[in-house]
């Protein structure tokens, strides 16, 4: 077998070939006519369904419908919806198209520099295009400050569990990493980090590089603090690496009135670290870890998932709205209003949408992902308290309505800073504001969104 493109180029230069030898079969009567008529049939069929792969990329199928006005191939080629390998992590191109002098000055800053300011841009984007392309270009200027001369990684903690979100920041940091020609030398899933093999492990692969030629970075997500069983993890990497930078991906801080002897043993985890960096992705968490965490740098960030990028979608709606409402101790526990007969509503949490397994921890994580964004897709519109629910229809570029997780406040506390001015977005505090606000996206966008696909759906509560 040669290259992909290589057996690609065989099959589009192949039917002179293959035309030749059919025409000589018929003339000596080995092939009858029938048979050569539907060989015929069922060669093109390959060549046609080669030739849509070889135009097809893994997050860029052809979407069903979209909710802008824009050319898609336009969209698609200045989004970067291409080989991640070869995209580029020059956004000077923003600079140049940016008319307020503001923000043209804020684009030239090393956001290590300003480590509070970092969203000074991001909330005044209306576009998802523009808030997804803006949070990958201040993940990559801090990173390329932060990981200095170094072009390997330990990521430690990957998502290989049913909460979509999760999973979709590792991909988001994996493809992010990747765009940056950072190789990933070691990696470890949340489950078995602390296992004493894979610990030993990373000590000695650490042994191979030098001060400056390896950077230790941490999954992010919603559980510093709140899930001690996670701060655990990074407690014992934290410690056996003291000489090695150390960058911990975007957090939420989770604090409740149960979880104060937790923040009392993350202010020994995470205060004075000279070597450590936290990312933290909303103000909030970022108040709280400035009172907390002394000594330790810590810098405003967007959640890693925006490293994923655009993704159109990849199929027709099963239902006018896809309601993701969560039912851990995060909930916010808001009722569901009645539902009008002529909408088609699903409701429940995406930890029980099981996905496939894969043959690496590291795929695992990824067909997790995917599956969150198929669930999310099965909607017209989705309504959430879930953050990842939101940014995931963010990159989806699915009008969505957001409700809060009084008293935790973690949405609205992202929103602020990264998506506060998205315009397919309403944000509410209660179902019955929920289903009022998803009737009026419903309404807005009707000649854009694609229709349901079976006409017999129905109301379906799942919780």
């Amino acid at each position: 077998y040669g290259t992909f493109e290589e057996e690609t180029m065989l099959v589009f230069n192949s039917p002179t070939l293959f035309f030749f030898l059919i025409s000589e079969n018929v003339k000596s009567k080995r092939f009858t006519r029938k048979f050569t008529f539907r060989f015929i049939c069922l060669f093109a069929t390959f060549f046609i369904t080669a030739w849509l792969f070889r135009r097809s990329t893994f997050l860029a199928a052809v979407p069903v419908s979209r909710s802008h006005d824009q050319d898609y191939d336009a969209f698609r080629e200045s989004r970067g919806l291409h080989d991640v390998d070869i995209a580029s992590t020059d956004f000077s191109h923003i600079e140049k198209a940016e008319t307020n002098p503001e923000m043209r000055d804020f684009l030239s800053w090393r956001l290590v520099d300003h480590p509070e300011d970092t969203d000074k841009r991001a909330k005044t984007l209306t576009r998802n295009e523009d808030i997804v392309e803006e949070a990958q270009r201040i993940l990559v200027n801090l990173l390329q400050d932060l990981l200095g001369k170094a072009k390997h990684v330990m990521l430690i903690e990957i998502a290989t569990y049913e909460n979509k979100g999760d999973p979709a920041i590792t991909v988001g940091e994996v493809m992010l990493l990747r765009r940056m020609n950072i190789s990933i030398v070691f990696y470890c899933k949340s489950s078995i980090c602390k296992n004493n093999t894979y610990v030993d492990k990373a000590v000695e692969l650490n042994k191979n590089y030098g001060k400056d030629e390896l950077v230790i970075v941490m999954q992010g997500g919603g559980n510093m603090v709140g899930y001690v069983y996670f701060d655990n993890i990074r407690k014992v990497y934290i410690e056996k690496f003291p000489d090695r930078k150390i960058v911990v991906f975007s957090q939420s801080i989770w604090l409740n009135k149960n979880n104060k002897a937790d923040l009392e043993y993350c202010r020994h985890v995470y205060s004075n670290r000279s070597n450590v960096v936290l990312f933290m992705r909303d103000r909030q968490s970022l108040e709280i870890a400035k009172t907390n965490f002394k000594g330790t740098t810590l810098i405003l960030a967007p959640d890693m998932a925006f490293g994923i990028g655009m993704v159109p979608r990849q199929m027709p709606p099963s239902y006018d709205i896809v309601w993701l409402k969560r039912v851990d101790y995060e909930s916010s526990r808001y009722a569901l209003p009645a539902f009008p007969s002529n909408l088609s509503v699903d409701v429940r949490d995406w930890g029980h949408w099981k996905s496939n397994d894969g043959q690496t921890d590291m795929e695992k994580s990824f067909l997790v992902a995917t599956n969150g964004f198929q669930f999310l897709q099965r909607g017209r519109i989705v309504i959430t308290d879930r953050l990842h629910g939101h940014i995931l229809s963010t990159l989806m570029n699915i009008p969505h309505v957001l409700i809060d997780n009084a008293p935790h406040l973690k949405l609205s506390s992202f929103d602020k800073s990264w998506t506060t001015s998205l315009r397919n977005t309403i944000f509410v505090t209660n179902g019955t504001l929920a289903l009022d606000a998803a009737r009026e996206l419903l309404k807005r966008y009707h000649n854009s969104l694609p229709s349901v696909g079976p006409t017999d759906m129905y109301v379906v509560p799942r919780i």
